[in-house]
């Protein structure tokens, strides 16, 4: 063997190809043959990868201690068995190779959003029944809140398949936890023989992701409900549809020089700070804002995302037209947040302020006659009046 090749390779090889794999049944998704075939291999390959991971049991310093063997339990054995989830892979894949195919079906959940909260009603049903849907209607109440969500509330219809013995997952999602944690009994096998953990694996746009910053789930393997969800208005019944984008601004001299004249000073080097606290961090950028703020009379709604207070994407532009799409979006950059694998977030933009007492029941400040516009930051909750 080369000095060069990792004596885990076929390990590391064996999860890129589960990794792969996966992603077949995401685009099988609405092929019940295709998704059945894709992750039930998916899952079976999974498998191997500890089965390969003991056949290097010599290698590995302290092997029993840290893994185990059939007679005697180890950590990692311990651990993995204490996780309901990783038994239901191993009943799973033991099922498919000699019992048959697991019993899986597609469904239909469908429930009303009408708040930044999962808290509306929700019913699921088989994949083809859509007309019972209607029964959310009948559920939303009357008054204040029922005038709330019927004219900023939305259907929000999603397809998910569902194992009959793990009813509480979607499949694919159950799956892609399952693969972080096998990526991470992986990763420490590289540890305990003294060697980095690999970065074997590249996200969905083809950058080195280090799963250890990322609750060891890959970025493309999360939020990956997105392209399956319908989303339709209570008001009128059209489609929600809303807009992120990553904002790129070109940084010279020249464009320092105008920002500077603009501005008054540089907002990149807010931005390039040594921040010792998170107080500190969002003080720093909303007083950045706050200048563009008043010079400009606008700022764009943008998040920004951290890792030990420094930013480590560029800002993600928000653009909404109304609140149905903020209801929406707002669980979109939730997602955007974990596969970041960020540890902070900043949303900052222009916001319209009212005191509680000045509003009527599920009154918004965007209609209240006496609102102003401020430009917010959360989460420290600062303000700055426009002039």
């Amino acid at each position: 063997m080369a000095a060069d090749v990792c004596p885990l390779a076929a390990v590391d090889q064996r999860l890129a190809d589960a990794h792969r794999l996966w992603h077949q049944a995401e685009a099988a998704y609405f092929d019940p043959d295709g998704f059945r075939l894709a992750i039930q291999t998916t899952i079976q390959t999974l498998r191997t990868v500890t089965f390969i991971l003991q056949k290097q049991k010599a290698i590995i310093p302290g092997f029993v201690q840290w893994y185990g063997t059939r007679d005697q339990a180890g950590d990692w054995q311990k651990r993995l068995g204490a996780d309901p989830l990783m038994r239901w892979m191993i009943n799973a894949r033991n099922k498919i190779e000699k019992q048959g195919d697991l019993e899986s079906h597609s469904m239909v959940r469908a429930e009303i959003v009408a708040s930044y909260f999962d808290e509306g009603p929700r019913i699921e049903v088989p994949a083809h029944l859509f007309d019972t849907v209607e029964t959310l209607f009948r559920s939303v109440p009357d008054a204040a809140l029922g005038e709330h969500i019927r004219r900023h509330g939305m259907v929000r219809i999603q397809r998910r398949w569902v194992e009959t013995t793990l009813p509480d997952y979607e499949l694919l999602d159950a799956v892609a936890i399952a693969y972080g944690k096998t990526a991470e009994l992986v990763h420490d096998a590289h540890r305990q023989i003294g060697l980095d953990p690999p970065f074997t694996i590249h996200d969905d746009t083809g950058e080195r992701c280090d799963l250890r910053t990322m609750n060891w789930r890959l970025p493309c393997m999360i939020a990956h409900e997105l392209p399956r969800t319908l989303l339709i208005s209570l008001a009128d019944g059209s489609r929600v549809e809303f807009e992120t984008r990553h904002v790129r601004a070109k940084v010279d001299a020249a464009a320092v020089a105008t920002l500077i004249e603009r501005y008054g000073g540089n907002p990149f080097e807010a931005m390039q700070r040594d921040y010792k606290t998170n107080a500190d961090l969002a003080a720093g950028y909303f007083a950045l804002m706050r200048g563009v703020f008043l010079r400009d009379g606008y700022h764009l709604t943008l998040l920004f995302l951290f890792r030990e207070r420094k930013l480590i994407k560029t800002p993600i532009q928000v653009v909404v037209e109304n609140v149905q799409q903020k209801y929406a979006i707002m669980r979109q950059l939730a997602s955007e947040v974990t596969k970041s694998g960020a540890d902070a977030a900043m949303l900052v933009g222009e916001v319209w302020h009212t005191r509680a007492s000045e509003l009527k029941p599920y009154e918004r400040p965007a209609v209240s006659p006496v609102r102003k516009e401020v430009l917010g930051s959360k989460p420290n909750s600062l303000v700055a009046e426009s002039v």
